[in-house]
């Protein structure tokens, strides 16, 4: 039915669904619609908002397709960006359809990311890249080295994320340092050096990089501490030196090890001779 009402002058009434995921979770979406009432599609409820987007074109031109979404500065969307940035990259995704279709089928005619928010006046102005061009980039090359090129945990590393995990139990807060409960690792705590600190809060989920383990119940993480309090459960997961020991010996992994440990250390062209 949708042909139907889009072809028609008298009968479309075309709407537009925003579907936004900035974190972890069905608490990490926002879902708004340009209707003036709140409409269900797949399950999901979307609600009325005042929102507007910039003419959707495909040009075959990268460099053309940044997509501006606009919102009054009382949108909850501004919420999302307002004291801190996202933990994790935020998308959105724009469906079209009939507010009066029956069958209720709106198809996907936008993907990509919100990059950066700009204020001027009462209206937000967000600017949005098309997934396009994040496929398209190159990405870095692998090189001939000792070190293990893998991302921790990643596709190609498969180190168990679960198995290196840890729980523990915030004893103060002090900045970003963390203390933690006596007896909380399961490793020597210098493991845990580039490693993850994780817990939940009531906006979601937090990440942070452990930076430095300055003592056995101290952990330093990058970023800021966010709904995170005294008496709180939080999960250390392990780092990696990307070196083999800890590849065999830490993460029993050494089967998906990416490096080359075996490189020679002396040059066959050089002026050492093999006979002494």
């Amino acid at each position: 039915m949708f042909e139907v009402f889009h072809t028609s002058r008298s009968k479309s009434r075309p709407v537009y669904l925003y579907d936004i995921a900035f974190a972890a979770g069905e608490p990490g979406r926002l879902r708004v619609t340009s209707a003036s009432q709140t409409l269900t599609v797949g399950g999901n409820a979307y609600a009325p908002a005042q929102v507007r987007h910039g003419e959707i074109v495909s040009s075959g031109s990268l460099d053309k397709t940044t997509l501006e979404l606009k919102v009054p500065r009382t949108s909850p969307l501004i919420e999302i960006f307002r004291v801190y940035p996202p933990e994790q990259v935020v998308n959105l995704t724009i469906l079209q359809g009939e507010l009066d279709d029956p069958d209720g089928e709106f198809t996907p005619v936008w993907s990509g990311r919100i990059l950066n928010l700009g204020l001027e006046g009462l209206e937000a102005t967000f600017s949005c890249e098309p997934i396009a061009t994040a496929v398209r980039r190159p990405g870095l090359r692998r090189t001939y080295q000792y070190g293990c090129p893998h991302v921790l945990y990643g596709p190609q590393c498969r180190a168990s994320k679960a198995a290196a995990t840890t729980t523990a139990t915030v004893q103060a807060i002090s900045g970003s340092t963390v203390t933690l409960n006596s007896g909380w690792n399961a490793q020597a705590t210098s493991k845990y050096l580039n490693g993850l600190l994780e817990w939940t809060g009531p906006s979601g989920g937090f990440t942070r990089t452990v930076l430095q383990v300055p003592t056995a119940t101290q952990v330093l993480i990058g970023g800021l501490v966010r709904e995170l309090d005294v008496g709180d459960s939080v999960s250390l997961v392990l780092g990696c030196s990307h070196g083999l020991p800890d590849c065999r010996d830490l993460h029993d992994n050494i089967l998906n090890y990416g490096g080359q440990p075996w490189i020679p250390l002396d040059n066959p062209l050089g002026t050492k001779t093999p006979f002494y």
